[in-house]
């Protein structure tokens, strides 16, 4: 590879990493060019970016970032990198649910907030709710108290409605008998 042509790769992963919310290393060694395909389809579905990078340009576009202390994790062959621009949960959950059916792929660490992450904190990022249930969790939270206040302005009135009508009913009970 040239010079030239490292340094694009370089200047395209700075670019990708200061766009990407959540980065995830991958050791993809064993995996057949049908299962890599295939990944790289279900993430292409998904939204999501992933490049195989040569472990020094990688490193040389993480020298002077946040994210440089996760070039821990750069090691051995050339790793998978897989950028989730918005959403980091979306990105890792799309990964390892393809993890579920693949043993030859395996997280070797990531960035997350601009930290490094180890392969346990991936998984745990994986099994976060993504940014819509969070969203909707946040507006069902906000009209919560509006319903509750609905709910006890209407419940006193509902009380005395319920005895108005016990008391009509006893009253026409009376005037049956009589």
């Amino acid at each position: 590879m040239l010079r030239t042509q490292k340094e694009a790769v370089v200047e395209d992963v700075k670019t990708a990493l200061s766009e990407a919310a959540g980065v995830l290393f991958l050791d993809f060694t064993g995996l057949t060019v049908a299962q890599a395909d295939d990944f790289r389809r279900t993430l292409q579905k998904a939204g999501v970016r992933y490049s195989v990078v040569k472990n020094t340009l990688m490193k040389r576009a993480m020298e002077g970032t946040t994210y440089a202390d996760a070039a821990a994790f750069l090691k051995g062959t050339p790793t998978g990198v897989v950028f989730g621009a918005e959403d980091p949960v979306a990105s890792a959950k799309v990964t390892f649910e393809f993890l579920k059916g693949c043993d030859k792929l395996r997280i070797k660490g990531g960035v997350l907030d601009a930290k490094a992450i180890d392969a346990a904190q991936a998984e745990a990022l994986s099994k976060m709710p993504g940014r819509q249930e969070l969203q909707a969790t946040v507006v069902a939270l906000a009209l919560s108290p509006g319903r509750n206040v609905a709910g006890q302005i209407k419940n006193p009135a509902g009380r005395i409605v319920g005895a108005i009508e016990t008391l009509i009913e006893n009253l026409e009970k009376e005037q049956g008998a009589a």
